[in-house]
């Protein structure tokens, strides 16, 4: 076999599996599956940013995004008796427990992918500044939308991501504006699947093929401990294979909420940088993986629901699982495809 670059640009797990669906359905290639293949160390590809990493790519439309608040803003707060936060919000605090489900869509060959990531915070504010006192990412999936994409689920790799990919001292502003509370969490970096402490800093390529993570060096790690590099993306639809990618994303949260609102969505501006690391599959796999963020931004936003005081209860583990099961109810649109 030739050996090829594999170092590709993608956007949010979603995009490098888009266009090698709509290869599948026309009949390009076979959907048999090859024996795995890693990137040598002369032809593992570093990384592209999609964005340089002080540029957004564009300030997402907030129009139509809050929903109406179900509490007044002058209700009185009731507290959880299990962690004493805020069950009810009062003006433009958010102190208290929320899930929080972010919706990105990526396109390639003009099929659309949306991913999906779980998230859990407990939340702190004083006037008008906040932060996030316990983040933690309960996990990720992708669904096709169109009907050539694909499906793509990495469970295993949920466990890491939940001890690693912390969103813990996170900050934002809330204040209130004319049209109600404007809300804007700062920007914040994420690694999958390689050194997070190393890697979060954009100003890092992201590792090749060959730079395998030891305990004097960064690296990629095998994050769902399957024996492959970085995370394991199990890829179905059309077709059948695996991915091997580490991945660093970045995001902002921000736009105008209803005062008082207890569910509520912020526009997210996102992009994405990453290194195939390995496939199992045809190798035109390696060939198809670029997929885009969606020029629509209406497609990109984050839903939050306020928790009750019963809900999402208990060490991480379960938090976490718990998260994922309200998700479709308290987060709809934004667990919708």
């Amino acid at each position: 076999m030739t050996a090829k670059r594999l170092g590709r640009s993608v956007v949010g797990c979603v995009g490098c599996v888009a266009s090698l669906f709509v290869l599948f359905a026309t009949g390009c290639f076979a959907d048999t599956v090859a024996p795995g293949y890693y990137g040598s160390p002369d032809d593992a590809g570093r990384a592209m940013a999609v964005a340089p990493s002080g540029d957004s790519p564009g300030t997402a439309s907030t129009s139509g995004s809050s929903t109406t608040p179900e509490t007044d803003a002058g209700s009185v707060v009731a507290s959880a008796s299990d962690s004493g936060l805020a069950t009810k919000t009062v003006g433009c605090d958010l102190s208290g427990r929320w899930i929080a489900t972010e919706h990105r869509v990526a396109t390639a060959l003009g099929a659309q992918e949306a991913s999906h990531t779980w998230l859990y915070y407990e939340i702190t504010q004083s006037g008008s500044s906040g932060t996030i006192t316990k983040g933690l990412d309960c996990g990720q999936n992708v669904r096709g939308i169109s009907s050539v994409s694909a499906d793509v689920d990495y469970q295993k790799t949920w466990p890491a991501m939940l001890t690693k990919d912390l969103e813990t001292g996170r900050t934002f502003t809330s204040t209130a504006s004319s049209g109600g509370c404007s809300v804007s969490f700062e920007k914040r970096y994420t690694v999958t699947g390689a050194t997070v402490a190393f890697y979060s800093d954009p100003s890092q390529a992201m590792p090749m093929a060959s730079q395998q993570a030891s305990s004097t060096a960064p690296g990629w790690e095998d994050w769902d401990n399957d024996g492959h590099p970085g995370f394991t993306m199990n890829v179905t639809g059309l077709a059948t294979g695996q991915i091997y990618i580490a991945i660093r994303v970045w995001n902002m949260f921000s736009g105008t909420i209803a005062t008082g609102a207890s569910t509520f969505k912020l526009a997210d501006s996102w992009n994405s940088e990453q290194d195939l690391l390995g496939y199992t599959g045809s190798s035109l796999l390696t060939e198809t993986a670029s997929g885009t963020r969606d020029n629509n931004n209406a497609l990109h936003f984050v839903q939050f629901a306020r928790l009750g005081a019963t809900q999402a209860t208990g060490d991480d583990t379960t938090v976490c699982a718990s998260i994922r099961t309200l998700a479709p109810t308290l987060t709809p649109d934004a667990s919708a495809n």
